[in-house]
């Protein structure tokens, strides 16, 4: 071959090699965002959003009034709620930080590990459901609905804690001392003031959840929210509302270091343990209710000529195949779709909320509204969010996609504005969007990334509950299947649910271990 045509020929592959065949180098988070993104737009054209309301504007105008004129006709009534909420709040967690840590000291051990995942892998609201099927509708099914998946989370969330502590003050008192005492004094009082930290925040989210009970009639602040939105008191329920972001807002001042111990003591001294508690149906209930409606009064063993097995079997099948057709399948992709556009709303929101609130894009004024405004919309439950936003636009995923992104993109941006604030930037920093472009997230990517993808077990649990408000997610045929009596559908849902979140749960799990190995 001729020079010539050879360094044509060389200058045309490299022509394409550089424009066309080389691969663009992508970071870790990018390609994970750009993945969420992709199944999103995917799930977009399988999505209900449609605004049904033609004109929410005289309802909106009736909501703005009553944000203004705030009232509540009974403050004896309203001063009961407030006390049992934070009762719920504060020995449901307490309760579950006691089993909890007892449970992250055997972490280890594989069934323990198992059965940590699915208590809390169940949302509360279920949990609140099948207790007040068991023992009716009474404070401690409340309290429970509350302590039992705490404790999951308090024994998942301390084990990881206690593993990230230094292991050299163990190693230097190896000789000196017993096994107890190396954990108390080595690990352990490394990792107490993280452990702290860690409790106040589940104190919120426990404040928002005790709320949301109220949704299924135990009478905390939720239930009559619940009941002056429906009936259009709109005053009243800002009031509520009020109530509840002070609860949250003033936080840090009723329960701290120095007054958690008396306020806990006083909880559960005065909490009605056994109010309204009936176990007259308890064994009904697990022997009878809880048995798929196939198999009851069956004689498996009548019929000679089949086996155990296979006459189970040939009753359970068409009951199955008939859920899984008209309630599983349909439940799970929903949730499931509403999960996935939830979450990238969640990151857009977070994009958003975000520059208010951080003294590099914002002064003085505005960061107070800025945080104001993420301490208002991560301290209302999303259910409460969805139900407002429903009002204004009608009943479709609109209302539980906005109220899921604002919520949680309240929380993330509230969590990452401290980090941020904390940067150092060098004195000749663009200014604007160019420093948070090219700045600002770049820096911030990998953890954005890690409290994003922690954030998305959260949405899932939550999505699924949203079925109260009439969204076809699993919640609205768990929530069916209770108001039916049908305990046996019910248990089969929220089983369903529980492997649903599970498996999100190790997914976003796996996706963080190889943002943290990158990272490291």
């Amino acid at each position: 071959m001729m020079p010539g045509l050879q360094k044509q020929g060389a200058k045309k592959a490299g022509f394409f090699s550089r424009n066309f065949t080389r691969k663009i180098p992508l970071s870790l988070p990018t390609k994970s965002t750009l993945m969420l993104i992709a199944v999103s737009i995917a799930c977009l054209f399988y999505a209900d959003v449609e605004v049904a309301m033609t004109s929410p504007w005289a309802e909106l105008q009736r909501l703005m009034l009553g944000a203004l004129t705030p009232s509540y006709p009974s403050m004896s009534e309203l001063f009961q709620a407030v006390v049992l909420t934070v009762q719920f709040a504060v020995v449901g967690v307490m309760v579950g930080v006691l089993f909890g840590f007892g449970f992250a000291c055997i972490y280890q051990w594989a069934p323990i590990r198992w059965f940590c995942a699915l208590i809390r892998a169940i949302h509360e609201l279920f949990w609140a459901l099948l207790l007040i099927a068991v023992i009716g509708v009474s404070p401690l099914a409340g309290l429970l609905a509350i302590a039992i998946p705490y404790s999951g989370i308090f024994a998942k969330v301390f084990y990881e804690m206690l593993l990230q502590a230094n292991p050299a003050p163990d190693f230097v008192l190896k000789e000196k001392a017993g096994v107890i005492s190396r954990f108390v004094y080595g690990r352990l009082a490394q990792m107490a003031p993280r452990m702290a930290r860690y409790i106040r925040y589940r104190l919120e989210c426990a404040l928002r959840s005790s709320a949301v009970l109220g949704f299924v009639g135990l009478p905390t602040l939720g239930y009559h929210l619940e009941s002056a939105v429906k009936e259009g008191h709109y005053s009243e329920a800002w009031l509520l509302m009020y109530v509840l972001l002070a609860l949250i807002g003033s936080k840090k001042w009723w329960f701290n270091r120095r007054t958690w111990l008396g306020l806990t003591v006083l909880a559960c001294a005065f909490f009605p343990f056994s109010e309204s508690v009936s176990l007259q149906n308890l064994g009904q209930f697990f022997t009878e209710e809880l048995v798929p409606s196939p198999l009851r009064g069956v004689d498996l063993g009548s019929d000679p000529s089949q086996s155990m097995f296979s006459l189970s079997t040939s009753l359970l099948l068409p009951w199955f195949q008939m859920l899984w057709v008209n309630e599983v399948l349909p439940g799970v992709i929903n949730t499931l779709v509403l999960t996935m556009l939830a979450l990238v709303a969640t990151g857009v929101c977070v994009l958003v909320l975000l520059p208010p609130q951080s003294i590099w894009f914002a002064g003085k004024n505005l960061r107070f509204v800025g945080q104001g405004g993420a301490l208002i919309v991560r301290s209302l439950p999303e259910i409460v969010l969805a139900f407002i936003v429903m009002l204004l636009v009608g009943p479709s995923m609109l209302p539980a996609i906005i109220a899921l992104a604002v919520h949680n993109g309240g929380v993330i941006s509230h969590l990452l504005q401290h980090q941020i604030d904390e940067l150092r930037l060098r004195e000749d920093h663009p200014r604007g969007l160019l420093l948070f472009c090219y700045e600002i997230m770049p820096r911030i990517s990998t953890q954005f990334m890690s409290f994003w993808l922690y954030r998305w077990e959260v949405i899932m649990r939550e999505t699924a509950i949203l079925g109260l408000l009439g969204i076809p997610t699993l919640g609205f045929y768990i929530d069916s299947a209770f108001e039916d009596i049908r305990y046996d559908r019910a248990l089969l849902l929220i089983l369903t649910a529980a492997a649903l979140n599970l498996f999100i749960e190790a997914l976003s799990g796996r996706l963080q271990k190889k943002l943290y190995n990158k990272h490291r």
